[in-house]
């Protein structure tokens, strides 16, 4: 299995438990974004796999930008 497929896999399996809140949710955002940089410079992964991660990165940073433009966010976190 690709290491951003058990990652993915874990959070769903993890969120499907029950309902999450928007700090659990931006929490298992930062620990997917961090296990996708470091499997995107592992350097005995093909090219393609680190290609595919990359892209993966990019729509977790939409995810992000999103994010930070929602107002439950900014109440969340006191701003």
């Amino acid at each position: 299995m690709m290491p951003s497929a058990q990652v993915l896999k874990d959070a769903t399996l993890f969120f499907s438990c029950s309902t999450p809140n928007l700090a659990t949710v931006i929490l298992a955002m930062d620990f997917i974004n961090d296990k996708f940089t470091v499997h995107a410079h592992d350097w005995t992964l093909s090219p393609a796999i680190k290609a595919s991660l990359e892209l993966q990165k990019k729509t977790l940073n939409q995810y992000y930008l999103l994010m930070d433009a929602s107002e439950v966010y900014h109440v969340a976190m006191g701003m």
